[in-house]
């Protein structure tokens, strides 16, 4: 069976969410990988994101790419968002809203968020847990529908280098903040690491959907 790879044809930046769109969006903490996850999947160069210096965010805006695939009525719309509680100008929450007030303002086809979450980060930053990154971004949802399925990716920076104990430890820490959320949190490919490749990539976005239902 031809996948979503298979069927790519074509993306192109956009601001225009239609009411036949699937509508992806990538959230996730600063260095989780949510840029990254982008450009692999759609092979395109990451001009809107910056070098990141420590820890500051590497994207500053919203960037939406309009993905065509052969044989579908919809498009899927991706998605990535700068990250929240960065407190570094400009403040990724502000700038969410009013890109959503501007662009998401009616139903749409289908939508879902992929979370990103680096397994390198310190565990006891409250900064970084799921719940509060989950809660930002809906705040940003004011007019548009919630997302109703989150898919939740495990990542670790490139080059970094982890024991397999603490990769299951985080792994594990991961999970239990998923399964707290009140809205519904599904771990991607069997809770296995992002490994950056783009069948990988695909297959993310191919679980969101069949947890869409689509």
């Amino acid at each position: 069976m031809r996948g979503l790879r298979d069927l790519f044809r074509w993306s192109q930046k956009t601001t225009a969410i239609l009411p036949t769109d699937i509508v992806v969006f990538i959230v996730g903490p600063t260095g989780s990988g949510k840029s990254r996850f982008m450009s692999i999947l759609l092979q395109i160069a990451n001009v809107h994101v910056r070098v990141n210096k420590g820890q500051r965010p590497g994207t500053t805006e919203v960037h939406a790419e309009r993905c065509r695939f052969e044989g579908m009525q919809n498009d899927i719309v991706i998605v990535d968002t700068p990250s929240f509680y960065t407190y570094t100008d400009p403040d990724g929450e502000e700038v969410v809203k009013r890109w959503m007030g501007s662009n998401y303002t009616r139903p749409c086809k289908a939508a879902g968020v992929i979370y990103m979450h680096n397994l390198a980060d310190n565990p006891e930053d409250t900064n970084l847990k799921v719940s509060k990154h989950l809660n930002a971004f809906r705040r940003t949802c004011r007019q548009g529908p919630i997302p109703g399925v989150i898919h939740v990716v495990p990542t670790l920076s490139y080059g970094a280098t982890l024991s397999e104990e603490r990769i299951n430890t985080a792994m594990a820490q991961l999970r239990l903040q998923a399964n707290s959320e009140v809205q519904p949190c599904n771990m991607s490919s069997d809770g296995k690491v992002f490994d950056g490749k783009a069948e990988s990539a695909w297959d993310v976005i191919q679980g969101l959907l069949s947890a869409l239902r689509l």
